[in-house]
């Protein structure tokens, strides 16, 4: 009679084992998030001055994807030593972080702070569920960062950037810091070891 109920406990024990992983993300980022909720709070209530909810949209709205075919015409079209192979380290990094970005999204399965706080407001729809960690500043890192390695005077501008649409997805109760800057990491970890690959000093 007994062991049959040993090998469910082994089972869960093996269930367990497997979901560790992410079991610890989550529990590391749920602590997190308590006091990143109170930041995102005080944050996101910028919304109700009228030009930091517009230019906070307009933000969004470009990072959805609009900001990247004329992004890659300016590359194409400027003094930037070699832009094909900016381009195809920019595309290639994309490619790489959206593999990662999307198992990352589910084993994590971080609520957005709107979800946990209903007094906070989405300003603009999202385009996924959960919120670990921000493929908004994920694509925009790795499409920057071929840009910075060709082209080191616009290093300032990148970072002025990518301070600017993290800032936006904060106001707009998407995110919480840790998503943000996880999101930028991550982009920085895979674009720059591929710009070195494909454009050598």
């Amino acid at each position: 009679m007994s062991l049959p109920f040993r090998r469910s406990r082994q089972s869960q024990t093996s269930e367990t084992i497997e979901l560790e992983p992410a079991s610890r993300w989550r529990c590391t980022l749920v602590r997190a998030g308590r006091l990143e909720l109170i930041i995102v709070q005080r944050i996101a209530p910028l919304a109700r001055y009228r030009i930091v909810r517009f230019t906070t949209n307009i933000i969004n709205l470009l990072g959805n994807g609009w900001v990247y075919a004329p992004l890659a015409a300016a590359i194409f079209f400027s003094q930037i030593r070699n832009p094909v192979a900016v381009l195809q380290a920019a595309l290639l990094s994309t490619l790489i972080g959206h593999l990662f970005y999307r198992t990352l999204k589910r084993s994590v399965a971080r609520l957005r702070p709107f979800d946990r706080d209903p007094t906070l407001q989405s300003l603009t729809k999202v385009l996924d569920k959960y919120s670990f960690p921000s493929g908004h500043c994920m694509t925009l890192t790795t499409a920057l960062v071929p840009i910075a390695h060709a082209a080191p005077a616009t290093i300032p501008i990148a970072v002025g950037a990518l301070a600017l649409l993290a800032l936006c997805r904060l106001i707009a109760a998407h995110h919480y810091p840790s998503d943000v800057l996880a999101g930028i990491g991550l982009g920085a970890a895979i674009a720059i070891p591929v710009s070195a690959w494909l454009m050598p000093a």
